[in-house]
């Protein structure tokens, strides 16, 4: 196993440029860039999702993010960690504009290769971000 992690090798990048498109596009069909039933985990729980549960629950993420006053999200930097010939740890920062100023939002994703493509099989958020969107919500006590 490879223990040095890099910069995101053609494919990873491609992956994450595709991941990053759809989820701007409500319409994008993210739930596609996923395994079949993949483990969604924040630093509060940790749960198996089907894509059909990933689907339904997207226009809510949505809503949520602009009820937060938070904008357009976009990559700031990435990571790769090569575990074996189908696997690798991708870990990034992603940054979004929000009235009083920018949102970071860190996550690692378990990718594996299949022969359509990369497979997210674990989804992890360092943040809780429901937690993080009400704490950003206009007339909120706190802020981040």
């Amino acid at each position: 196993m490879n223990t040095t992690w890099s910069h995101p090798d053609p494919d990873v990048r491609a992956f994450l440029d595709d991941f990053d498109e759809r989820g701007a596009d409500p319409e994008g069909g993210s739930e596609q860039l996923f395994a079949p039933t993949f483990l969604a985990a924040d630093p509060s729980r940790a749960v198996p999702l089907t894509t059909a549960q990933l689907a339904g629950t997207l226009p809510a993420r949505r809503a949520m993010f602009e009820a937060a006053g938070v904008g357009a999200v976009r990559r700031q930097r990435a990571q790769q960690l090569r575990l074996d010939d189908r696997h690798v740890l991708v870990s990034g920062t992603w940054i979004a504009d929000r009235a009083g100023g920018a949102l970071e939002l860190s996550s690692t994703l378990l990718l594996r290769s299949e022969p359509d493509g990369y497979r997210v099989l674990v989804y992890l958020n360092h943040h809780d971000v429901s937690a993080l969107l009400t704490s950003v919500l206009p007339g909120s006590e706190s802020t981040p």
